[in-house]
């Protein structure tokens, strides 16, 4: 009668542990349908939930990147310039990290135009081309998971970025 009752409480800990994991990943399935369906506030906090619940997950880069173009389009420039610096830090060798820089530059550039990172991002942007190819321009495009599609054109005396195929901003040495 101990063992069953042992076994019992065994299995059901495990159908807890699973149903609570299950909830997390939930977070992030439930946020893409809310993105589908245009309700990207419930997105945001679904999607930070879920980042909080899973700091490790392998879709962190992007949830993070979401988060800041939220922040970036709601016009919270305070929060979205701690979240880029963070992004940026965090994943410097990521993909997508030229696409936060460039996020980060056109806020400085336009909220805070003493800020002496405007003037390294600008830095870094021309002292070496963004991209190794050889061609009178380069490009490099990245589709976040709120469905915005960024594209960055580096020429030899500019750097042009669209956003949805629209010009976000241009940066010149």
């Amino acid at each position: 009668m101990l063992r069953w009752a042992k076994f019992t409480v065994i299995i059901l800990l495990a159908f807890t542990s699973l149903s609570c994991l299950s909830d997390r990943s939930n977070f992030y399935y439930e946020a893409l349908e809310d993105i589908k369906s245009k309700n990207i506030d419930f997105a945001f906090i679904k999607l930070n939930n879920y980042l909080r619940e899973n700091p490790d997950s392998p879709h962190a880069s992007q949830i993070k990147f979401a988060i800041i173009e939220y922040y970036f389009q709601t016009n919270n420039y305070s929060a979205a310039i701690d979240e880029l610096t963070k992004y940026i830090n965090g994943y410097p060798a990521d993909n997508n990290a030229v696409f936060a820089q460039t996020l980060l530059y056109k806020i400085l550039s336009e909220h805070k135009e003493d800020s002496p990172l405007l003037e390294k991002l600008k830095e870094t942007f021309f002292s070496k081309s963004i991209f190794l190819t050889f061609s009178d321009s380069k490009i490099k495009s990245y589709t976040s998971i709120l469905g915005n599609k960024y594209k960055i054109v580096d020429y030899v005396d500019r750097i042009e970025v669209f956003k949805n195929k629209e010009l976000l901003f241009e940066i010149k040495p």
